[in-house]
């Protein structure tokens, strides 16, 4: 009963947390795609792509190895910490050393400021990255929630102003600088943990294997997320990466409010009842039917109005980005799906098998980029596509064997949302077909967006009413569900 206090109160708090992330990203993305000229725009991308390597080999690994592994001692947990902040150094000088020769390969003088900026990030994220695992472990997801929201809403004036200032990329990097070096004052700040300041180098042993195993993880993951990135930015130049990079942002910036709050929570949430197949299975049930339900609607919208959404969002210059937007439709569905996976796999204790997976994956996925590369930015999405539909039954089948869910289950969890969206795509094509050729793109857009959002929730509601009311359940307070219950008398 605890457990599922705790799952959710995090999930309230961390959805809400994402929730205005996600709109507080929508609308710098907005903004700054109708500010900067598109190559700027790849510039931005490619110092994410930096930092994100950084990271990979300074903090990420070290965070879910704690996670992971709750049991470890406190000598263990410092000489993470220690080898981390370490780590986190040589890689920031690292990166501010390299920053002249890159920027003269890349012709941009400008991407010279950008690294030493996400040096200072890379730095910032590895100081705070152990106490802030300690505070996931903790589950005190509450007060994670309500900084990451406040901070963010803080901070998206300083990236406004230095944007029509005209900074450029600088604006959206240097806001992300801000942000960690706070949130690592407030990890250390919450967590209430010092690390001890002698540890014998054995003390790592406890977690090594985990380590080594996250490691490779974090890699592959970083290798599937960002090297379609690194290879258009550095064979295709900056601009053909700024029109890519739209071409993903909307259904980025959707999976990160489906996918981080269900990882952020279930994760944690399933090591800790590791070795019961019922509570795991039961967990993995209703995380992926609410993944489903959320990531449905908003890929298959954009599938009918994707087009629209780039000429009254970003502006007519991003339109040839919109071929790119329609490849990630089915990407976002599939990549709902596997964050769930992943978390149970990992958290159910074995990221053994996850990393073979990705292994996979990873290898595919390099082979199918560098091939398509030379045919342009939609070939690679088309490619990238492909291998991930090929590839999607490993993550099923690595899941039900944690679980007991097997392949008719995981349809019949995936039918309602994937019916219901159908309805709503075809609803609205024809509603936008029979649309004024005169209508102004942003009425278009408003009132395709509203029919879609209605037809779907109606349509789910018809399909598989218990369902749709029992995912409502684990977002909503309880005195609203409760209600909900009561209009269909009582029923499930």
């Amino acid at each position: 009963m605890v457990l599922k206090q705790q799952a959710r109160l995090g999930a309230y708090w961390l959805v809400g947390s994402q929730v205005v992330n996600m709109v507080t990203a929508f609308l710098l993305a907005v903004f700054l795609a109708r500010i900067l000229e598109i190559y700027q725009f790849g510039l931005m991308t490619l110092s994410t792509v930096v930092f994100f390597i950084g990271t990979l080999v300074t903090t990420a690994a070290f965070r879910e190895t704690l996670i992971v592994r709750q049991d470890l001692g406190r000598d263990t947990i410092s000489a993470l910490f220690w080898l981390s902040l370490g780590l986190s150094v040589v890689v920031a000088a690292g990166c501010a050393l390299a920053a002249a020769p890159v920027s003269r390969i890349l012709g941009t003088p400008e991407f010279e400021t950008l690294m030493w900026v996400v040096a200072g990030s890379i730095l910032a994220n590895g100081i705070g990255g152990i106490p802030g695992a300690i505070r996931v472990v903790r589950r005190d997801f509450a007060r994670i929630g309500m900084q990451t929201g406040v901070l963010s809403l803080a901070l998206a004036p300083v990236t406004v102003v230095m944007a029509l200032q005209g900074h450029g990329a600088l604006s959206a990097v240097m806001t992300a600088f801000i942000y960690h070096c706070i949130t690592c004052v407030l990890n250390w700040y919450c967590a209430g943990w010092t690390p001890l300041w002698r540890v014998s180098p054995r003390a790592i042993g406890a977690a090594r294997s985990t380590l080594l195993v996250m490691c490779g993880q974090q890699g592959l993951d970083v290798a599937n997320s960002q090297i379609d990135r690194g290879i258009i930015g550095s064979l295709l130049g900056p601009h053909a990466l700024g029109l890519y990079s739209i071409g993903r942002r909307l259904n980025d910036l959707m999976m990160d409010a489906i996918i981080g709050p269900s990882v952020s929570v279930t994760m944690p949430l399933i090591a800790s009842i590791q070795g019961n197949v019922e509570r795991l299975r039961s967990a993995y049930v209703q995380t992926l039917s609410l993944a489903m339900i959320m990531a449905v609607p908003m890929n298959l919208g954009l599938l009918a109005v994707g087009d629209l959404a780039i000429r009254v969002l970003f502006g007519e210059k991003w339109l040839d980005a919109a071929p790119v937007m329609y490849a990630f439709v089915f990407m976002g569905i599939l990549g709902a799906i596997s964050g769930v996976q992943r978390s149970v796999v990992q958290g159910g204790g074995r990221p053994d098998m996850w990393f073979r997976i990705q292994v996979v994956h990873t290898i595919a996925n390099m082979a199918a980029i560098v091939a398509a590369a030379s045919f342009g930015i939609f070939a690679i999405a088309c490619a990238m596509l492909m291998r991930a539909v090929l590839l999607s039954p490993l993550a099923f089948i690595a899941a039900g064997k944690m679980t007991g869910v097997g392949g008719s289950q995981h349809l019949a969890i995936m039918r309602a949302p994937g019916e219901a969206g159908l309805a709503m795509l075809v609803a609205v094509l024809l509603v936008r077909a029979m649309l004024p050729a005169g209508l102004a793109p942003v009425l278009s857009l408003a009132i395709l967006v509203t029919l879609g959002a209605t037809v779907y929730a109606g349509a789910l509601a018809l399909i598989a009413r218990s369902e749709f009311v029992h995912a409502l359940s684990l977002v909503m307070p309880k005195s609203l569900t409760m209600k909900l219950h009561s209009l269909r008398g009582g029923t499930s």
